[in-house]
């Protein structure tokens, strides 16, 4: 597959404008303790085939009356990519490509819980074949998230579609980031997700892996003592492209493959409450 030169972000320090990169708390309005107990279950979803070189959808549904915090994707190999992962209803959604030849296998996960969240979502955008482009999604005023996620639809349909590939799914103050660059040759529409709650939250960062031309890794956050992961993500430069997203039970794992011309470092992000 043709890719198109990314431009390579030199210095550590300008992915972490923002302060992504620092494990800073993220207070908001002291809650009940009931609301502030409520659980917070890791509930995986049915394993989905994905063919050669094609895109593939799956999600995982919440119990009745609870509804997703976050959630994320894990993947078989290095060549399967994350081009969505969303909230959707009482659901969880994640979509991949493979660039294998074999069939590859993917499987959802979601983190379900009874305490009360909104969604909000950022303006769609449209990504060129070869573009890279950023849609932030705010919580209201009051609110912190608690996970999120970018989707990258197709505008196209058949296998040369959906290679809008994940760099970055993460936190940042009220906000989620999604961020992807376009790795096919068809214009794909961008839109980020963020889960919001009134209770507070803590944010975590892991240490930098460096990633070697070519070479895949996996970067891993986690929680403080007491907490339990909400949501998660990761970044690194938009050349990292993430192969699967997920939490653990303490924390957030992300894997992702440096398709750059030079070294560079990706992070996990995993965002905490006490239950």
């Amino acid at each position: 597959m043709n890719r198109r030169h990314l431009a390579t972000f030199g210095l550590v320090g300008a992915l972490c404008a923002t302060a992504l990169c620092a494990g800073a708390a993220q207070a908001g309005p002291e809650p009940s303790a009931a609301r502030l107990r409520a659980p917070h279950t890791i509930v995986t979803g049915a394993t989905s085939t994905v063919a050669p070189h094609s895109t593939n959808t799956t999600n995982v549904p919440c119990q009745s009356g609870q509804t997703p915090s976050g959630g994320g994707v894990r993947t078989s190999g290095n060549g399967v990519f994350l081009t969505a992962t969303w909230p959707s209803g009482i659901s969880w959604v994640g979509d991949v490509y493979n660039e294998t030849d074999s069939p590859q296998t993917f499987t959802p996960v979601a983190i379900c819980t009874p305490q009360r969240h909104t969604t909000r979502f950022g303006t769609t955008v449209s990504v060129q074949s070869g573009q890279t482009a950023t849609v932030r999604a705010v919580c209201d005023t009051g609110q912190v998230p608690t996970g999120g996620g970018p989707n990258a639809g197709s505008r196209g349909t058949g296998s040369d579609s959906g290679q809008a590939y994940i760099s970055q799914s993460s936190d940042s103050g009220q906000e989620w980031i999604g961020r992807v660059t376009n790795h096919g040759p068809r214009v794909v529409i961008l839109q980020t997700y963020v889960r919001c709650t009134d209770t507070p939250h803590t944010a975590h960062a892991s240490a930098p892996t460096r990633l070697a031309q070519g070479a895949t890794g996996t970067a891993h956050a986690e929680c403080g003592p007491g907490e339990v992961p909400t949501g998660g993500g990761g970044l690194g430069n938009p050349a990292v492209d993430f192969n699967e997203s997920f939490p653990t039970a303490t924390g957030w794992t992300t894997r992702a493959t440096n398709h750059g011309t030079t070294p560079l470092d990706l992070y996990a992000r995993v965002i905490c409450t006490r239950p």
